[in-house]
């Protein structure tokens, strides 16, 4: 897997973070990056989507915050209309 250094996404590069929190002047040691400046992003290139075995009904995801719900939502589709439906390309 390829490594690539980049600069850090919260601290842009300065290695000290000034948000709301901080006061006139002041700075914290970038917690992201560990005062760094930059983070190292590790990745697959993507060959190709992935069949997930044993799946027979789709739907759409409610999303990630629990307070509104979880799960699958709407109507349900086969593994073909998804990949019909959602192309790679």
């Amino acid at each position: 897997m390829p490594d690539i250094k980049c600069e850090c996404i919260e601290c842009h590069g300065a290695g000290l973070y000034r948000g709301m929190c901080e006061g006139k002047g002041e700075a914290v040691v970038c917690a992201y990056c560990q005062g760094k400046g930059w983070s190292t992003i590790r990745y697959r290139e993507f060959t190709g989507r992935k069949k997930l075995r044993g799946v027979k009904s789709i739907r759409l995801s409610r999303g990630t915050f629990i307070a509104t719900g979880v799960g699958g939502q709407g109507d349900a589709m086969t593994y073909e209309q998804f990949e019909k439906k959602y192309p790679t390309a």
